[in-house]
């Protein structure tokens, strides 16, 4: 496009607004629309002009068709039949832009999803878990064990319980977890364990064992006032590098322990911790005054055992030190950037709701990504920073891929796209004909199959299920949706649980179907999703997924986090998953059958 032009956007309606947008106010001059109602109005701030009025001054602009892809071949045709030739679309643009080169400032989430994903595979040790960092290869319990809600979170089911196994393995008689080399316990590392085998205990329930020893040597370690002590042998540097204050981050799987199991003490020393750090630390809590690294777990630490309050007090004073570009420095008084800590609070930032400052921590910080997959500790901010300044000069593992800043990549895209999907809630559909054919493929596949139990994953307000409840009899349903906000809509008598659809919350083999419905695509790793849903499915079960092809590309925008499948993806998958595959392709939709919706039906053999 010509830079030195601005814009007529051919439509004043939703495309418009988001062309407007994508474009920015300063390069559109004017909306055109066919609609004369709307002539001489001013929408998204900027002029509706007419048809006719376009006509005598498009060749002073750049003509940008902004409609919806079924009217843009009608508007091309208009604008070519009085002689205009040089236009684009919106939707041509906006395709083209979601599909970054390597070169660009954008981003792709799912090729860097994927990338960190194997980072994972290639750093971890056989036998053991993940490794401390590129040149420490050695496995490093702490990181493996918070290492595990994140692979259970992105589908890599088997590689979180070999984490677990491992780990349980080498707890010392008294409760304890030991540091990399062996050498010493750890009060940090002990509960960073907990976390990972609370989170599989349901999958591995020999795990419970472990976890109660682990809590007992914690608590055994805590003084009078709920203080945990930092050992002296802990290297932690020099003041202002890091702080006790990280012992926050052990509360919440001691509580969590203590709801489990019942268990009293757990509860009451869970508490006692929590009262003596912020009773005495509070001016420290709400001073980013170490690592940033070290700061997050605190900030995490605080919304996790339900300080939210004082983890916003403190988010608050963050943001105001977040650069405009979303860079946040390492200590409030360098230039250089930690990359796990830019991640960390990008997690805070979202489990408070603040997709704003998250997204801006997010977004500088998945640039920095190498191409292993991995990130360094640090990385300097200006082009030539000086060794010998310690203000621009990086020194917190400058050189080294450490195994932790890659779990707190995985679980910041995680918790944006939950803090999306609840921010969304209200824009949701509760309903569907009864005569759409995405919602007949369903129910016919249910009357072919006869199945008792059946799950909606991706549910979202349980359109489908409020249907089917009425037209079918005898079934139990199920629903899973990663916002909890909007399944509030889901029918009473549907079982509701968030979840994945990587990490779905039911065992094995639980559903005689399940279906999936325009939520595959945006599951990012598709093939963990697919595989996800066949684990949950029972012997000659059905999994049948409603979703958009590839061969539709170009029919709508497609969101940065969105894929669409080609026949040949499904076809792989049933291969490696031994089952037979139908292909059902062009459903129809809310009166159209232009392509947009392809079936494909596992069977579980």
């Amino acid at each position: 496009m010509n830079d030195e032009k601005k814009i007529i956007l051919f439509g004043a309606g939703e495309f418009g607004r988001k062309a407007l947008e994508y474009f920015g106010e300063d390069k559109v001059a004017f909306y055109a629309d066919n609609n004369e109602e709307l002539t001489g109005t001013v929408i998204n701030g900027k002029k509706v002009i007419s048809f006719t009025e376009l006509l005598e001054r498009y060749q002073e602009y750049q003509i940008v068709i902004a409609v919806d892809v079924r009217k843009t071949a009608a508007i091309a045709g208009q604008l070519e039949q009085h002689g205009i030739r040089e236009f684009t679309s919106y939707m041509e643009l906006v395709n083209h832009y979601k599909k970054p080169n390597a070169d660009s400032g954008n981003i792709d989430w799912i090729s860097r999803v994927k990338l960190a994903g194997k980072w994972i595979e290639d750093n971890s040790v056989q036998g053991g878990g993940i490794i401390n960092n590129t040149d420490v290869r050695q496995s490093y319990p702490e990181v493996t064990g918070y290492f595990i809600p994140t692979l259970l979170q992105w589908g890599f089911r088997e590689k979180a319980l070999d984490y677990a196994k491992w780990l349980c393995s080498i707890q010392k008689e008294d409760g304890a977890w030991y540091d990399t080399y062996d050498q010493h316990p750890y009060v940090f590392d002990t509960a960073q364990i907990l976390k990972g085998l609370i989170a599989v205990r349901k999958i591995l329930p020999q795990v419970d064992g472990h976890i109660r020893r682990g809590c007992d040597w914690i608590i055994s370690q805590m003084d009078a006032q709920g203080r945990l002590p930092k050992p002296e042998y802990a290297d932690w540097g020099p003041e202002g590098i890091c702080s006790e204050l990280i012992h926050m981050y052990c509360i919440s799987p001691i509580m969590e322990a203590g709801n489990i199991f019942c268990n009293e003490a757990y509860k009451t020393a869970a508490k006692e911790i929590s009262q003596y750090y912020i009773a005495n630390y509070k001016e420290q809590i709400l001073d980013f005054g170490f690592l940033s690294h070290f700061y997050a777990y605190v900030m995490e630490a605080l919304v996790d055992i339900g300080e939210s309050a004082l983890a916003q007090e403190a988010m608050d004073k963050m943001a105001k030190v977040q650069r405009e570009d979303g860079r946040i420095p390492a200590y409030k008084n360098v230039n250089w950037v930690c990359s796990t800590g830019m991640f960390q609070l990008a997690v805070v930032w979202y489990k408070l709701g603040d997709l704003v400052h998250g997204d801006k921590a997010l977004y500088y910080a998945v640039k920095l990504q190498n191409e292993s997959g991995g990130w360094y500790g640090s990385y300097p901010v200006s082009d030539a920073p000086k060794a010998t300044d310690y203000r621009e000069w990086p020194d917190y593992f400058p050189n080294s891929e450490i195994s932790w800043a890659v779990k707190y990549f995985l679980d910041a895209v995680y918790y944006k796209c939950r803090a999306e999907f609840e921010e969304q809630a209200e824009t949701f559909m509760d309903e569907i004909a009864k005569e759409d054919g995405r919602y007949r493929f369903i129910l016919q596949e249910i009357k072919d199959t006869r199945p008792q139990t059946v799950c909606d994953i991706g549910c979202g307000k349980g359109r489908y299920l409020k249907n089917l409840i009425k037209d079918t009899e005898g079934i139990q349903f199920s629903a899973v949706d990663i916002s909890e906000r909007v399944m509030e809509s889901v029918p009473e008598n549907v079982e509701k649980k968030a979840g994945t659809l990587t990490n779905i919350p039911y065992e094995n083999e639980s559903f005689d179907m399940v279906y999936v419905v325009e939520a595959l695509e945006h599951s990012i790793l598709a093939e963990n999703a697919v595989r996800e849903l066949l684990r949950v499915l029972r012997k000659n079960g059905e999994a049948v997924i409603i979703d958009k092809p590839e061969t539709a590309i170009g029919m709508l925008e497609i969101d940065e986090w969105e894929q669409w499948f080609s026949d040949g993806f499904f076809e792989k998958m049933a291969e490696e998953n031994g089952c037979t595959l139908t292909t059902i392709h062009n459903i129809p939709y809310e009166n159209y059958a232009d392509g947009l919706f392809n079936g494909w039906v596992l069977k579980k053999l």
